[in-house]
């Protein structure tokens, strides 16, 4: 009998070998596939701060985790405000798959999500940036649906954002 593994586990595997240099698109593949309550993935990033659930779809495909823990206040070891700059819908649209894209209100990370592709991001507990639910893992399109202005966008109570996004590596 054939036995099939999954095709999460497949491009894993595939990553650790060595012989793929795409992890950044996996992992946008895992991170739309977990979008889903039919995931099995789905309650565990649900459950999880919105950037420690970015670096677990992150690692699920072959990336690395950071050696230190992430907070609002130190966070420089996975995204920064001298990361590349995402000022409205067109930069949105170009961020690469993968990619962790930081939150910034007043220099401090608030929020994390992670790109995948064509200016939608997955992540958790997006209701702090404006759009998006309180909990669970949902993608968003946010080229089209953030409120826009030169060097960020604001929510509903007209607080600015600075968004961020370092590639995956």
């Amino acid at each position: 009998m054939i036995r099939f593994r999954s095709p999460h586990k497949l491009l894993t595997s595939y990553f650790q070998q060595g012989n793929w240099k795409m992890k950044g698109h996996v992992a946008a593949q895992i991170a739309r596939d977990s979008a889903t309550e039919k995931s099995d993935f789905y309650m565990s990033l649900s459950a999880l701060m919105c950037w420690d659930a970015v670096i677990e779809t992150q690692a699920k495909a072959g990336i690395k985790k950071p050696k230190k823990p992430v907070s609002g206040n130190d966070c420089k070891h996975v995204i920064s405000l001298d990361d590349s700059p995402v000022t409205g819908k067109t930069d949105m649209q170009k961020v690469p798959q993968g990619a962790f894209l930081g939150f910034f209100r007043d220099g401090t990370l608030v929020h994390a999500m992670i790109a995948t592709g064509a200016g939608i991001a997955a992540g958790n507990k997006n209701a702090c940036i404006g759009i998006g639910g309180p909990v669970g893992w949902e993608l968003l399109n946010l080229a089209e649906d953030l409120k826009w202005e030169a060097g960020g966008f604001r929510d509903q109570g007209q607080r600015l954002f600075l968004l961020r996004y370092r590639a995956a590596a």
